[in-house]
């Protein structure tokens, strides 16, 4: 009975080890051109601050992050200067360049272990920047959040592969999450897309919303196209809206000039109607239910 044990958790290990080895192969394989350390066991805390730098805000007119596995977070200071710091494991390298007054950032993660026991590491980049800046923003992460506060005066770009968003007040933005959420405060002209995540925002005046597979919640709206194939659209208030949801319901408080409201299966419900164009509601299976 004991050698059937041992035969037994012998199997498991050389199973997690295989499994391992393949997973370090399609890495390789995917990845072959960077170089980095294998490890087998990874324990306790590898953070490590890998870069810090400070840059004048009149030589910056734009700011690119392309990393893997890092957080971004950016702030606004009382400062004078743009200020770059990165954090990561031991071994990662970070390489930051100035081409044409625009700054780009790349974090290339170094370290691969077999197996973590009690492993931490702070893997984030934070970006200071002056009250009154105003640098674009194009941020891009594979999987890791990125936060912002408010950045009226600045033109952004985001993008995570399985990570939340997540912004104060937005001037113009570009905003993408394949697995995530995407949380703004208001907003003048925003584009939001998610493919498995809820959308979430104040007011906004030009809004494109598309999510796949969520839930989507906005405060008033000026003019507004929204979209989602199996979620529920819930919106305070809009002047102009487009509006479709396949499967799911749509609760909407106030319309007040025009809508083109439709969905596949589930019901709308709008508290108050005041169209002054030609308009469409629609529903295949599902109650239409206006209040006033």
């Amino acid at each position: 009975m004991k050698n059937r044990g041992v035969k037994v958790a012998l199997i498991i290990i050389l199973a997690i080890l295989s499994i391992a080895l393949i997973m370090i192969m399609v890495f390789k394989i995917v990845n072959r051109d960077m170089k980095f350390n294998l490890s087998l066991i990874g324990f306790g805390d590898k953070t490590e601050m890998l870069f810090q730098e400070e840059y004048e805000v009149e030589a910056l007119e734009s700011i690119d992050v392309d990393v893997s596995l890092s957080n971004v977070r950016i702030e606004k200071t009382d400062t004078d200067k743009v200020k770059v710091t990165a954090y990561g494991d031991k071994g990662d390298t970070v390489q930051a360049t100035i081409n044409e007054n625009e700054l780009s950032i790349r974090k290339q993660n170094t370290n691969l272990y077999i197996f973590t026991v009690f492993y931490w590491c702070r893997e984030e980049i934070i970006i200071e920047i002056p009250n009154e800046s105003d640098e674009s923003f194009k941020i891009h992460t594979s999987s890791g959040d990125i936060t912002t506060t408010d950045l009226e005066t600045n033109q952004i770009q985001f993008e995570t592969g399985s990570g939340d968003i997540t912004c104060g007040n937005l001037n113009n933005g570009d905003l993408k999450s394949s697995s995530g959420k995407i949380s703004i405060g208001n907003g003048n002209e925003i584009t939001l897309n998610t493919s498995s995540g809820e959308i979430k925002t104040g007011n906004i005046n030009i809004l494109n919303a598309k999510a796949s597979s969520g839930d989507i919640e906005f405060g008033t709206i000026e003019e507004g196209k929204v979209e989602t194939s199996s979620g529920r659209i819930t919106i305070e208030g809009a002047k102009r809206l487009q509006a479709q949801c396949s499967s799911g319901e749509m609760n909407i408080t106030h319309i007040e000039n025009y809508c083109e409201l439709s969905t596949s299966s589930g019901d709308i419900e709008i508290q108050s109607l005041n169209i002054a164009e030609n308009s469409t509601i629609s529903t295949r299976s599902g109650n239409v239910d206006i209040r006033k």
